[in-house]
C-alpha cells in the first residue's frame, strides 16, 4: 500500500526568511572556505596542473549532467509524499548515478588521449567513485529541502566542504599535484552522504524501488535534458578552450571567472534553494509570485551590479594580490566576465520560475536556444584568442537575457515596466559604489599598491550602504529587519545571562 508519509524525526519547517538566512549562511561559508582553499592551491599548483583537473571536470560534467534526473525536484514538488515515491527516487538515483559512473570509467582513457593529457584518466577514476557514493544521500537531501530544513543542510554542507578542501590542500602540500583535488572531491562526497543518512537514519533501511519510475521520468526527463544542454553550454566552452588553445587557458579562464562566479553563486544558490519550494507552494495555493519576483530582482541587481563593477575596475590588482603574478592574465579576463555575469542577474534564473510552474519542457527549449547561441560566441572567441573568448561572453549574455525574458514573461506575475525602476536604482547604486575603485584606478592605473587596493575594497561597502538609502532600495528594509532581529536576539541573550 502506497501510504502517505509522516515525518516525525525532523522538526517543523523553518519560515521562508529563516530558510533564506540559513541558505545564505551555507553558501557564503562554503564559498569563503573554497576561496581560501583556492588561494592555497594557487600557490601549491601551477596553472598547467590545475588545468588538467579543470579539463577532467569539464568532461565529467558533460557525462554526468544527467545524474540528478530531476529526482530531487520531483520530491520537492510532489503534492503527496509517500514511502513508495521516496523508494522510487532512491532506486532511480542508484540506476542513473551508477550508470554514469560506468560511463565515466569507460570514457576516461579516450578523453585523456583526445587532449594528450594522461592525468585526466587518473582524475576521472576518482570522479567515478563519487557517483557510487552520491545516491545514498540524495533522497534525504530532497526531503530536507522540501521541509525547508536549511539549518540542517547548512551544517552538512559546511562540514563536507571543510573536509574536501582540507584534503585537497593537505595532499597538494604533500606533492600529489592535481590528484589532490580529485581526492578532495571523494572525501567531501563521502562525508556529505554519511551526514545526510545520519540525519535520516531510517534511510539506512531504505530499499530501492522503480514503482513510480514513469512519474519521475516524465517530470525529470525534460529537466535532465535541459541540464545536459546547460552543462554542455558551460563545460563545452572550456573543452573548446582546451582543444583550441591549451589546458592552461582553461585554468586562467576559470581563475578569472572565480570571483564573480563565487559572488553570484553566494547570492543565487541560496535563493534558488528556498525560492523553488516556496514558489511551488505558492503556486499550488493559487498565490501570485509577482511581488516576490520584483523584490528578488531588485535585491540581486542592487548587490551584484555594485560588487561586479568594483571588481571589474580593479580586476588585475585583485587577481595578483590573491593568487600571485602567475595568474595575472586572468586579471585581463575578469572585467568582461564580471560584466557578463552582471547582465544575467537582471532576471531570476529560468529554473526558479519555470520549474515551480511545471513548465519543464519550456525550460528545456529555452536552455537549448540560449546554449547554442552562447556556444557560437564561445567558439568564435576561442578561434581568435583567450581574451576575445572573454570579451564575447558579454554579447552572449545580452542575447541570453532577451531570450529569457521572452520565455519567462507569462509566468513572472509582473512585467518589464515594474522592473525598470528597480534597474535604474541598482544602476545608480553601482555607479555610486564604484567611486572608491575609480578614484584608486585613476591615481595608480593597473599597478595599484596593496594598501590602496584594500582601502578601496573596504570603503566601497560604505558607499553602497549610502547609495541604497539614497535610492530607496528594497534591500534597506531587509537590512533594517535583520539588524532589529539581531539587536533583539542580543538583548534576550544578555537577559538570560543575568
Amino acid at each position: 500500500m502506497d501510504s502517505k508519509l509522516e515525518s516525525p524525526e525532523v522538526p517543523q519547517s523553518l519560515s521562508t526568511r529563516k530558510s533564506l538566512a540559513w541558505s545564505f549562511s551555507q553558501e557564503a561559508g562554503q564559498n569563503i572556505l573554497r576561496f581560501i582553499g583556492s588561494i592555497a592551491i594557487a600557490r601549491l599548483l601551477t596553472p598547467d596542473e590545475v588545468g588538467v583537473f579543470a579539463l577532467a571536470m569539464a568532461a565529467n560534467f558533460l557525462i554526468s549532467s544527467l545524474q540528478s534526473f530531476g529526482i530531487g525536484a520531483y520530491l520537492v514538488r510532489a503534492r503527496e509524499l509517500t514511502h513508495d515515491r521516496i523508494r522510487t527516487t532512491f532506486g532511480m538515483s542508484l540506476l542513473v548515478s551508477w550508470s554514469i559512473a560506468a560511463l565515466v570509467l569507460l570514457a576516461r582513457h579516450p578523453i585523456a588521449e583526445l587532449y594528450d593529457t594522461p592525468g585526466i584518466a587518473d582524475v576521472l577514476l576518482l570522479v567515478a567513485a563519487t557517483f557510487f557514493i552520491n545516491p545514498f544521500g540524495q533522497p534525504a537531501q530532497a526531503l530536507l529541502t522540501r521541509e525547508l530544513r536549511f539549518d540542517i543542510l547548512h551544517h552538512i554542507g559546511l562540514a563536507s566542504v571543510i573536509i574536501s578542501i582540507g584534503t585537497s590542500v593537505g595532499l597538494a602540500f604533500l606533492g600529489l599535484s592535481y590528484m589532490a583535488l580529485a581526492w578532495g572531491m571523494v572525501a567531501g562526497s563521502a562525508v556529505q552522504a554519511a551526514l545526510l543518512i545520519a540525519v535520516r537514519r531510517d534511510h539506512l533501511r531504505l530499499r530501492p524501488s522503480l514503482r513510480h519510475w514513469r512519474e519521475v521520468a516524465q517530470f525529470g526527463g525534460w529537466l535532465s535534458a535541459g541540464s545536459v544542454v546547460d552543462t554542455f553550454n558551460v563545460e563545452g566552452n572550456k573543452l573548446f578552450l582546451g582543444g583550441l588553445i591549451n589546458p592552461s587557458a582553461v585554468a586562467l579562464f576559470e581563475r578569472g571567472q572565480q570571483i564573480p562566479r563565487i559572488a553570484r553563486e553566494t547570492l543565487f544558490r541560496p535563493l534558488g534553494r528556498v525560492i523553488f519550494p516556496t514558489f511551488a507552494r505558492d503556486i499550488r495555493e493559487g498565490k501570485s509570485i509577482g511581488p516576490a519576483v520584483e523584490m528578488l530582482v531588485a535585491a540581486q541587481t542592487a548587490i551584484i551590479w555594485s560588487a561586479f563593477l568594483t571588481v571589474a575596475i580593479l580586476a588585475k590588482p585583485i587577481i595578483v594580490f590573491l593568487f600571485g603574478e602567475n595568474w595575472s592574465v586572468a586579471g585581463m579576463l575578469l572585467p568582461y566576465l564580471a560584466v557578463s555575469m552582471g547582465v544575467r542577474a537582471a532576471l531570476p534564473q529560468p529554473n526558479q520560475i519555470l520549474t515551480p510552474h511545471g513548465k519543464v519542457r519550456r525550460l528545456f527549449v529555452l536552455t537549448t536556444i540560449v546554449s547554442v547561441s552562447t556556444l557560437v560566441f564561445g567558439v568564435l572567441g576561442a578561434l581568435h584568442s583567450l581574451e576575445m573568448f572573454a570579451i564575447l561572453t558579454v554579447p552572449a549574455s545580452v542575447v541570453s537575457l532577451v531570450m529569457c525574458y521572452i520565455a519567462l514573461r507569462p509566468f513572472l506575475g509582473t512585467d518589464l515596466a515594474a522592473l525598470v525602476p528597480h534597474y535604474l536604482k541598482s544602476l545608480v547604486t553601482a555607479l555610486f559604489s564604484s567611486i572608491p575603485s575609480v578614484t584608486v584606478y585613476l591615481l595608480y592605473g593597473a599597478d595599484v599598491p596593496v594598501h590602496s587596493l584594500l582601502f578601496a575594497l573596504a570603503v566601497a561597502p560604505l558607499f553602497w550602504l549610502l547609495a541604497i538609502h539614497l535610492t530607496g532600495s528594497v534591500v534597506v528594509a531587509e537590512i533594517d529587519l535583520i539588524l532589529r532581529k539581531g539587536v533583539s536576539l542580543l538583548r534576550r541573550r544578555r537577559g538570560y545571562g543575568r
